[in-house]
């Protein structure tokens, strides 16, 4: 007796036709919002001055000496350690305490008195830092 292997099956052949359809995509539950556009009337720029709220002349005088006396001692403990050996790091803060005290002048300039005031003491603290490091 002899045994045969069965014949290999041959797979049916397959044509190939349109690929299957996709479900439409749903049409959006609302509409994307877009703002309108609005143009505003050409308008020359103007000079607002600063707002100094309450402070008598006797006061802004007294401000304004003050904010001198600050900035002058700035530039002075600036000057002496701009000559002293400092890191790159304590260079960015000398840096950035010329940048406040720079700021604080234009502001006195304008006479805008707190700013003037509030930037040479961020100014003051940055050099107390470097002087307090040394």
């Amino acid at each position: 007796m002899v045994i045969q292997a069965p014949a290999p099956s041959v797979p049916p052949e397959v044509t190939p036709g349109p690929p299957p359809a996709l479900p439409e995509p749903a049409p959006p539950k609302h509409a994307p919002y877009r703002h309108p556009q609005v143009k505003a009337p050409a308008q020359e720029p103007v000079d607002v001055p600063a707002l100094q709220p309450g402070l008598s002349s006797n006061q802004q005088t007294a401000l304004r000496d003050q904010v001198v006396k600050l900035q002058q001692g700035i530039e002075k403990r600036i000057s002496r350690l701009s000559r002293e050996w400092l890191s790159s790091g304590q260079r960015s803060t000398l840096e950035g305490a010329r940048g406040f005290l720079q700021q604080s002048e234009r502001a006195l300039q304008q006479s805008d008195l707190k700013r003037a005031f509030n930037l040479a003491h961020k100014a003051d603290l940055l050099v107390n830092s470097l002087e307090q490091s040394q």
